[in-house]
């Protein structure tokens, strides 16, 4: 597996992940099924050590760009890269290896960790499956992740199981769980989500903090570009499957420039609540195909071409926009 430290960590080209909407026995054998896309055709690169944050609303195909990138999930074209090699040449040892150096922190901290496990038998777990540490070794790697997550004394939580725990302290073992082989890339889907606000701030620190130290890169998912702004480097705003604008954080936020971003950005609140709110008309859900601009039934400022022909992200003004409001040459 190469290591080239030029390469990027992760990155994919014309990655796609469709699903069939209809589970009608019929429809499958006259091959009539309608296809979820419900990622198409994404280009990204993410470096070492950045965080690129992934916002959109629900549906739009984040967890599942997450998990395919990972491949969790097989994906239905396209290529997905790690340090510069193609993960479907991997040889099977590859891909364990791929899997030690490429991991996810779950979006339920209720659900993800095994309730008839101790918080040492769950963090443990990755160790054991890749190396035969004598018990102190093991004993001791876990109380050091445990620290580090900001579970102190950490020898007090071995014996404790989930249920013990408030939901914030299980989002921290589940953190201690995805770090403790120190992978490469990280995978944070929604991890702030199903927590008080009261524990959220003290996550996002904490992330910052393992990422300065752990030096993994990040792909943090969210539908909240408030918290998507303050952790990531980049961001690429998700909308129906497809990339629509990529940029620098602080550009995309002071100055973007698709009118889906638009209206995203404006929703943040601001002390002083001047905001020039953007109300969109609700998506389209009968699945019917969209063709042209996926955006086009509810973006205010469509034109004739965003019906007939598909954008692609092309770059301006320092950030990448699939909007013909923003390209050189439109197709009139």
């Amino acid at each position: 597996m190469a290591t080239d430290s030029h390469q990027p960590i992760i990155s994919t080209t014309g990655l796609k992940k469709y699903y069939e909407s209809s589970d009608s026995i019929l429809d499958r054998l006259l091959n009539s099924t309608e296809k979820v896309k419900a990622v198409d055709d994404v280009d990204i690169s993410i470096e070492r050590g950045e965080t690129y944050g992934i916002v959109g609303e629900s549906g739009s195909g984040k967890s599942t760009l997450g998990e395919t990138v990972l491949n969790l999930q097989n994906k239905t074209g396209g290529t997905i890269e790690f340090k510069g090699e193609d993960i479907s040449e991997f040889s099977p040892n590859e891909i364990k290896e791929f899997r030690r150096n490429a991991q996810i922190i779950l979006q339920d901290p209720y659900e993800a960790l095994n309730p008839r496990q101790t918080i040492y038998e769950i963090v443990s777990e990755p160790l054991r499956n890749y190396h035969d540490y004598p018990k102190q070794e093991l004993e001791e790697q876990v109380s050091g992740v445990l620290d580090d997550v900001g579970l102190s004394p950490p020898r007090a939580f071995f014996e404790t199981y989930p249920d013990q725990l408030s939901g914030g302290q299980r989002q921290r073992v589940n953190i201690a769980r995805a770090i403790i082989l120190k992978p490469d890339f990280l995978v944070a889907d929604e991890p702030l989500s199903m927590l008080d606000v009261s524990v959220q701030g003290g996550l996002i620190k904490l992330l910052e903090k393992l990422k300065r130290e752990y030096g993994f890169a990040l792909m943090y998912i969210s539908h909240n570009l408030t918290v998507v702004r303050m952790v990531s480097d980049t961001i690429g705003v998700m909308y129906m499957g497809r990339i629509v604008e990529e940029g620098e954080t602080n550009q995309i936020i002071r100055d973007a420039k698709h009118p889906y971003t638009r209206a995203l950005t404006n929703s943040i609140p601001t002390l002083d609540g001047n905001r020039d709110r953007v109300t969109l008309p609700e998506e389209n859900s009968d699945n019917e195909e969209i063709f042209g601009c996926k955006f086009h039934p509810r973006c205010p400022k469509k034109m004739d071409i965003c019906e007939r022909e598909k954008p692609s992200l092309e770059q301006t003004n320092g950030r990448n926009v699939a909007c013909y409001l923003h390209h050189s040459k439109s197709i009139e």
